[in-house]
């Protein structure tokens, strides 16, 4: 078992990492060098223009001008997914409009959901534990009930990691039950989101239904971040798959549509202000060219001037 144990709670969980690490780094390395060779900025207000244009304040930030607009744009779009709640669906050959709040809103409860199961999981890691931690541990899981299945324990509810799942099992649904999303799905959207649920199911029955030794957890994961694993880990079975679907995870996540947590970053629709009557975007692949004039010109095609001239046309600019 201790071979095992060091298998998946060390040399996996670390291969995972590097993959990881690199992979994010080659991926954001590579989009910022990347050429933006036309403003292609993504609006839904009235652009800045002339003084008589009315501008609603919402069009500040839906259509920004400004360095600082753009920026309050960009905190709207990775907080609280503001063009997804914009978005709308339009189905023909009825030509109306669909909203699509309900994907909004159950993407909007994944990735708050997830962010708040990660801080949370900075007490494995982090001693002491900061007081934010368990303040925000304390605000998720302040339901207390006693629980009789398996191994009767009192356990706090902790919400988000409960609202995670249904996200993700309604994220699933949407792409198998509508004809529209099922038919552009790839295997890969399934991967992701079978991996995401395997840390969430996993994760879940260990905290309600098959607990495991959280002091063991703990040594194992400040062992993995300083450098200093446990030279046997002695792992129980629920603990290591779960710790395996984070390794398999965490490896694909720069190969995958995850990394669009970083790219937002990265986009030229949503991270440039739309200042095209302000200010002149010049291409960056432009490249110096040579011109000719006129007489340069006349002198490479002089025959098929003067023979243009014998059948009556005028050539020369000056004679028009």
């Amino acid at each position: 078992m201790s071979v095992l144990g060091t298998l998946v709670g060390v040399v996996i969980p670390y291969a995972a990492a590097i993959i990881f690490v690199v992979g994010v780094l080659y991926r954001v390395f590579t989009w910022s060098k990347s050429v933006v060779p036309f403003k292609i900025t993504t609006t839904c207000g009235q652009q800045k223009s002339l003084p008589w244009l009315n501008r609603t304040f919402m069009d500040r930030f839906d259509s920004p001008s400004t360095n600082w607009e753009t920026a309050v744009r960009m905190l709207m779009e990775v907080f609280l997914f503001r063009s997804l709640w914009k978005n709308v669906r339009y189905e023909l050959p009825a030509q109306t409009a669909v909203s699509t709040k309900w994907l909004w809103l159950f993407a909007l409860t994944f990735h708050w959901s997830l962010l708040i199961v990660l801080i949370r999981h900075f007490r494995f890691f982090l001693q002491p534990v900061p007081e934010f931690v368990n303040f925000i541990q304390s605000l998720d899981g302040f339901i207390e009930v006693h629980i009789g299945w398996f191994q009767p324990h009192v356990v706090h509810i902790m919400i988000t990691g409960l609202t995670l799942l249904v996200a993700l099992l309604y994220l699933l649904y949407r792409r198998l039950a509508f004809p529209r999303e099922r038919t552009f799905s790839l295997p890969s959207d399934y991967l992701a989101l079978v991996l995401l649920l395997g840390v969430a199911i996993t994760g879940l029955l260990m905290r309600y239904v098959i607990p495991v030794d959280v002091a063991q957890v703990k040594e194992l994961a400040q062992g993995l971040l300083s450098f200093h694993p446990p030279a046997s880990p002695e792992l129980h079975w629920l603990f290591m798959l779960h710790l395996l679907f984070v390794s398999a995870l965490l490896a694909y996540f720069p190969f995958s549509k995850l990394m669009h947590s970083a790219g937002i970053l990265f986009s030229p629709t949503r991270n440039m202000p739309n200042d095209n009557r302000v200010v002149r975007h010049i291409n960056p692949w432009n490249y110096p060219v040579k011109g000719v004039d006129w007489d340069e010109f006349y002198e490479e095609f002089k025959e098929d001037m003067e023979e243009l001239e014998k059948m009556g046309y005028v050539v020369k600019p000056e004679e028009v």
